[in-house]
């Protein structure tokens, strides 16, 4: 049985045996006509869909506000044809409210970017229909008409969830005319299509490290039987891992576990496997352990319950992270291209001054269709697999080809990617581990380095949390663990970064500290930028 990642965070989750995946348009949609396709996904194109619109409502709250509630109807809306709007990203403009008769009456002009699952037979427009009274009483009465005859099968649809299960072309649908605001939206292809790109892979391995957080999610709260599909989907992807780098040692045990891979060449792999509920109830101990995880990865995976959006958001906003870090995250669950939202590229932004759009340093991966749980493990070791081969790198729609075409996975911030394949990808110029005690100070030294920008960057042992090291770095002398030349504590625990210059040929000396009463186990690994 395929086991569907609900995205339920009011009420309880709905168990369906798969999600419907269809092709079709609308009767009264204009002819279509196929474009090239440039945008970053294996199966997606990229749309703005325009459209005017007009809802009513007894409520004076934002007219901004309402329109999003009445818009995310598109969800269900979209999931039929397939795709799903990114509902953080819709342009509204010609905002107006009128108020007669006890109701609000409020117009608009919308442009959604949508994520269309087809590279061919693209639509020039579409026909709309979402539910004209969106305040409660209005969504009570339209989930009253039309919450069985007009939802996706699931027999689950409530006021807290029917914006997802809509579907307005399910057979016995009849939508009455008074109920439904119909727009015929203008569908055009995106100029933020972009053309065959490629992960980062030369900020990946700068470091000579393939540093990997995978975050699973149960199919419900508190479960701890295996037949769990969350825990089972746990459980297969420590089964594949194992069966892909067997020479990896592991680490730790339950809802914990770490694996440390030597792949040749001097590359290395590091993955954390975590088990939790959900992002939102996973509480003070998962947060500090990501918080310990975060800044070092250079892949970190979500896959689980997007919860209508609120696990997505959760994970969003937890964590913080290293300047000049490039990393790429994947939020695995349903029709998460909908719900992210602002929140990791503000983030982003603020760390880099170089980096107004918050996406320079950073990739996201979501889905534009429902993703089920057996799939899960397949789609982070596509990942894996695609990054562990430097020699042979993909571009990102050939990785999406090893990930279960229903899920429709785009990629996001990856416009501004500059690494092709033609790129070289130097080794580190220093690599080191270690362990520290309390006060507990180790020195180390590089080889001589050219002039030039350089970067050391110490992370903490994936498989030995709660340590706290410092590290102290000066250029041609050594500097001492009181000093000043201690590296920022950008994030938390035993990671710390310095960026120097070196404007003549010198070495760089190094100091690991330990300032907690644990035994703090690091990697320092120096790479020029």
């Amino acid at each position: 049985m395929k086991r569907l990642l609900a995205t339920l965070a009011l009420a309880s989750f709905p168990f369906v045996n798969g999600c419907a995946v269809s092709a079709e348009h609308d009767d009264d949609q204009e002819e279509a006509v196929e474009y090239e396709q440039p945008f970053t996904s294996d199966v997606a194109t990229l749309m703005d869909f325009t459209f005017d619109g007009e809802l009513t409502s007894t409520s004076s709250a934002s007219s901004t506000n309402q329109i999003r509630t009445q818009l995310m109807y598109t969800v269900g809306h979209f999931n039929q044809e397939p795709g799903v709007a990114r509902l953080d990203r819709v342009r509204l403009t010609n905002v107006t409210r009128t108020y007669s008769g006890g109701l609000y009456r409020i117009r608009y002009r919308a442009t959604l970017p949508v994520a269309w699952g087809s590279k061919t037979n693209l639509p020039t427009s579409y026909t709309i229909k979402l539910p004209k009274r969106i305040d409660q009483i209005g969504q009570n009465a339209f989930l009253s008409a039309y919450g069985t005859a007009c939802d996706d099968g699931s027999g689950d649809s409530n006021i807290n969830n029917f914006w997802y299960h809509y579907r307005p072309r399910a057979a016995g649908c009849s939508l009455a005319a008074g109920d439904i605001m119909v727009a015929t939206a203008t569908a055009k292809v995106s100029t933020q299509n972009t053309v065959a790109k490629y992960p980062e892979y030369h900020k990946v391995w700068e470091d000579g490290v393939l540093n990997v957080v995978s975050i699973f999610g149960k199919y419900e709260d508190g479960a701890t039987s295996p037949s769990d599909a969350g825990i089972a989907a746990f459980n297969e992807y420590l089964s594949a891992f194992r069966a892909q780098f067997p020479q990896a040692v592991q680490s730790g045990s339950g809802n914990d576990i770490s694996f440390n891979a030597d792949l040749g060449g001097g590359r290395k792999l590091q993955m954390v496997a975590l088990l939790i509920d959900n992002p939102r109830i996973a509480g003070a101990a998962f947060d500090a352990r990501y918080a310990e995880l975060a800044p070092g990865a250079d892949v970190i995976v979500y896959s689980g319950h997007a919860g209508l959006g609120a696990n997505v958001r959760s994970m969003s906003a937890k964590g913080k992270f290293f300047p000049g870090k490039w990393q790429l995250f994947f939020m695995n669950g349903c029709d998460t291209f909908a719900y992210l939202d602002e929140t990791l590229t503000a983030t982003r932004a603020k760390l880099n001054a170089d980096d107004v759009s918050g996406t320079k340093y950073m990739d996201v991966l979501t889905n534009a269709m429902p993703a089920y749980f057996n799939d899960l493990s397949d789609a982070s070791m596509a990942l894996i697999r695609a990054f562990a081969n430097p020699a042979a790198p993909k571009s990102y729609g050939a990785i999406f080809r090893d990930i279960a075409a229903v899920q429709v996975v785009v990629a996001t911030g990856e416009e501004d990617n500059v690494f092709t394949p033609a790129r070289v990808i130097p080794a580190p110029v220093f690599q080191t581990t270690g362990a520290v005690n309390d006060n507990e100070a180790i020195a180390y030294q590089s080889e001589i380095l050219p002039a030039g920008k350089y970067t050391f960057a110490m992370t903490p042992e994936g498989a030995s949390p709660g340590g706290d090291a410092d590290l102290f770095l000066r250029v041609g002398a050594s500097p001492t663990a009181t000093s000043t030349y201690k590296c920022p504590s950008y994030v938390y625990n035993s990671n710390e970064r310095c960026s120097i210059t070196l404007a003549a040929p010198a070495k760089v000396f190094m100091i690991a500290k330990g300032d907690k009463a644990v035994l703090s186990k690091y990697r320092i690994d120096g790479f020029k930028n």
